[in-house]
């Protein structure tokens, strides 16, 4: 079973012995006591317990309790011995057990083995299933006109369905979650209560008769298809009615929304974790006004696809690609698309990959296979539903009052949406003999190496981290202000909340405010600490300095990155390379290039890219040829650099006179900015439109070249971005013992620009960078004797970054640690503040 992880098992006591005193009909017997823990509930785990002990003609009991299950079994020896191995064969798919207890005891009595009523317990963070992809046996029964929930869009089972998004308690029962708004058929009950029967138990177990229903509103709120009764401006849970039945005579929702979606309308579609703004792509003009009306200029679109030959048709895919595509988690994979896909697909991304996810819930999969009607399209853009800078929309209500000037219809049902659940965003790189872009990959990094989180919400939420050493007090940590995830620990457990967004906007400071107040609920938490970024402008440092949680402690944003590595692996001592585009230093500068040598209570500033100005600081962000303006103007005088980069002679005289003066123009010691600068002068972006545009872009067309390219001398690469010792005799945490000079390789790019190709220069930049960081690395063991090294920041999403410099590391023994379970990025955050440990 690939998902089955015994990390611990063991006796709870071992060197029990029998006593004298056991009645002599149980001299035979041997009974014994198990406790399971990890992803136990909702997954169908009491059922597959029940069955394998049945199987084996064993009595007993499983139960679940807080955050564990316990079972007793009782038989002969030899099929007492067996259980664990046959439980081993028998485990579904979505379960995960993280440690497993056993301990032999007292033989009692009993006829049979029974599943008992749940029982509430303390131990540590009561484990939750995460939201599931619909399983093969549900798939089939979905189109299957004999049976009973035959198109029905909410079918589950033990195996699959909402589970995280729909949870209001624990332990996880039907009574704890949404679906208490839905008592059960007789026909769902039989299912329910009948322990052979795959839907035992089945938390979310419901039918077209006593479940959730569709309904289909436009814009005003005038009920268009399905219940009529149900209306947006009223409750819209409608639990009383809930069992008069759905749509049965009226017009079929899903049909019509079909039917709008080919005619070139927006539909703002309710999921599991949040709502979709679904389009068909292939309608130019229906993509324009989606790009206008969410004020999306130019960020990729996440585009379902309704299976697998569908993305292979548009993708390059590796078997680890259709692994996780497929996977229970289903997320958006971000993959290299072909050179010959449709023309209008790059209107849906134009950085050289598409973000693919498959059809994870009934009613996608009815979207694109629905037997009642023609469907032509084969794949749908699918992108959060919400406005700009705000969090996915979870409610009805919310959906039509903040979503009704982009949707013309909403697909609406009556299931409550308790915790929001963005689709979560990982990135593969290719394995050996795979296609990446158009040539064969040849160069390669470990396995362990080619995963990455872009995001992490939907599927793998509310998984927890586990850390070798408690913490000492059950700790909140905040986060940073992008791509925010606050998270909190008890004892050895990590609970990392899903991806909120960035906290710009009064509806995403309100949202994270609210999920920390529901998560540390949810699990009965009371913080003893609080840590936070050391930003002063933060809205996450402002509200965890206004809390009344006496201990505050704030982390160095580039310590927190790699402390995040550090808590995954368990690490108490590290080299750190901390790559970003924003973090406020020591010094009271923008850090963003950091190499460190890191501990759990503190770290030491080695050395950093060298600080450049960035004249207007956050208008430099969003118009990158200022930031190459501050190179090119002293390199090549101000009128060449001008010319370079489309800048008029007013704004050049003003970014000069804001340099000389510092005037609004904060130093920063940023690799993401430099890359900024080099996506500018290389013609990628003149204007950002979303994060990392330029870059992201610069990487996608310097892929394309990777495997063809010559290998570039390592003493040019060596001149491009030379490493200078200071030899500052007074070191301080803050001062750096050498620099990266990025002087040299700007000046290449803007002079080479007419006469080599973008793509190659791109390429050229990205193999500089691995280079030059590698060399640091090496000086930095050379000071420290410190052989562990730990990636981490938002440039560590660059897959290409990462397939030069890891290699190179690995040749050189180091031994190299990145984020596993967590993104590198600004959503790990937390959990590097949560490791971190006051002196």
């Amino acid at each position: 079973m690939a998902r089955l992880n015994f990390l611990h098992l063991y006796s709870m006591n071992p060197t029990m012995n029998r006593s004298d005193s056991m009645e002599k009909s149980f001299s035979q017997l041997c009974r014994r006591k198990f406790i399971f823990r990890g992803i136990v509930q909702g997954v169908g785990f009491r059922p597959t317990v029940y069955r394998c002990a049945v199987s084996l003609g064993l009595t007993g009991f499983v139960q679940n309790q807080r955050s564990e299950v316990l079972a007793e079994i009782q038989g002969s020896r030899e099929k007492a011995d067996a259980f664990i191995k046959e439980l081993e064969k028998l485990l579904p798919q979505a379960a995960r057990l993280e440690e497993v207890l056993t301990e032999e005891v007292k033989p009692i009595e009993e006829k049979e083995f029974k599943i008992v009523e749940s029982l509430a317990t303390s131990y540590t963070l009561p484990p939750i299933p995460p939201d599931l992809t619909i399983c093969a046996e549900c798939k089939e029964e979905l189109f299957d006109p004999e049976n009973r929930r035959y198109l029905y869009p909410f079918i589950t089972c033990t195996q699959c369905g909402p589970r995280y998004s729909i949870v209001e308690d624990t332990p996880f029962d039907r009574e704890t979650t949404s679906m208490i708004d839905f008592p059960q058929c007789p026909d769902c009950l039989k299912e329910y209560t009948d322990p052979l029967d795959r839907r035992f138990h089945s938390q979310t177990n419901s039918c077209e008769k006593c479940g959730p229903q569709l309904t289909l509103c436009d814009s005003a709120g005038n009920t268009v298809g399905g219940r009529g009764d149900y209306r947006v401006e009223k409750d819209l849970v409608n639990r009383g009615n809930a069992s008069e039945g759905g749509a049965s005579g009226k017009e079929d929702p899903l049909i019509r929304a079909i039917e709008a979606l080919n005619a070139g309308e927006i539909v703002a579609i309710q999921g599991i974790g949040g709502f979709h703004l679904a389009a068909d792509p292939s309608n130019r003009e229906c993509v324009l006004r989606l790009r206008s009306d969410k004020e999306r200029e130019r960020k990729p679109f996440a585009l379902m696809v309704c299976d697998l030959e569908e993305a292979e048709r548009l993708c390059y895919l590796n078997e680890k690609n259709r692994e996780i595509l497929s996977s229970p988690e289903s997320p958006i994979v971000i993959l290299p698309h072909r050179s010959n896909i449709p023309e209008y697909l790059k209107l849906v991304s134009d950085t050289g990959t598409l973000g693919i996810m498959l059809p994870y819930t009934p009613l996608h999969l009815l979207l694109f296979f629905h037997p009642k009607i023609e469907i032509p399209y084969r794949h749908l853009i699918m992108t959060s539903g919400n406005l700009k800078g705000e969090p996915i929309v979870t409610e009805p209500a919310e959906a039509r009052d903040k979503l009704s000037g982009i949707a013309d219809l909403f697909l609406f049902h009556n299931r409550r949406i308790l915790f929001r659940t963005d689709d979560s965003v990982v990135r593969i790189t290719p394995d050996k003999n795979k296609k990446w872009g158009d040539s064969e990959t040849t160069r390669l990094s470990p396995e362990d190496y080619r995963f990455c989180f872009f995001r992490r919400s939907r599927g793998y939420v509310p998984g927890i981290i586990t850390l070798d050493s408690p913490v000492k007090e059950i700790t909140l940590a905040a986060g940073g202000d992008l791509k925010n995830a606050p998270a909190f620990a008890r004892e050895n457990s990590v609970f990392l909340s899903p991806y909120i967004g960035d906290l710009e906007e009064v509806a995403a400071i309100s949202a994270f405010e609210r999920q920390i107040e529901k998560m540390l609920s949810l699990y009965n938490a009371e913080p003893g600490r609080i840590v936070y970024d050391m930003h002063p402008g933060y809205h996450s440092t402002h509200w965890a300095e206004r809390q009344s949680i006496e201990k505050k402690l704030q982390v160095q944003h580039h310590h927190a990155h790699i402390l995040s590595v550090m808590a995954e692996h368990n690490l108490d001592k590290t080299l750190g390379l901390s790559f970003d585009g924003t973090g406020y230093g020591l010094d009271d500068t923008i850090w963003g290039g950091e190499f460190i040598l890191a501990g759990r209570s503190g770290f030491e500033r080695l050395g950093c890219f060298r600080p450049f100005p960035l004249p207007g600081g956050e208008a430099a962000v969003l118009n990158p040829a200022r930031i190459a303006f501050v190179f090119l103007k002293d390199l090549i005088s101000a009128g060449e650099a001008r010319k370079i980069l489309d800048i008029s002679a007013e704004e050049a005289d003003l970014l000069s006179d804001m340099i000389e003066r510092r005037i609004n123009t904060p130093m920063t010691s940023s690799l993401g900015r430099l890359f900024d600068a080099a996506a500018a002068i290389l013609k990628f972006v003149k204007t950002v439109s979303y994060e990392g545009e330029g870059p992201i872009k610069m990487e996608g067309v310097a892929i394309g070249v990777f495997e063809c390219s010559a290998l570039v001398d390592d003493d040019f690469l060596e001149e491009l971005l030379p490493l200078e010792e200071t030899n500052d005799p007074e070191f301080t945490p803050a001062t750096p013992r050498f620099f990266l000079e990025p002087a040299p390789l700007i000046k290449y790019l803007a002079t080479e620009f007419k006469s080599r190709s973008v793509a190659e220069l791109a390429l050229l930049f990205h193999q500089a960078v691995a280079h030059a960081s590698f060399r640091a690395a090496i000086f930095m063991r050379e000071k420290t004797s410190v052989n562990r090294i730990s990636l981490s920041g938002g440039v560590f999403q660059n897959m290409l970054l990462r397939e030069l410099l890891i290699p190179r590391l690995l040749n050189a023994d180091f031994e190299v640690y990145l984020n596993r379970a967590i993104p590198p990025g600004d959503g790990g955050l937390a959990v590097g503040q949560i490791y971190f440990e006051a002196e």
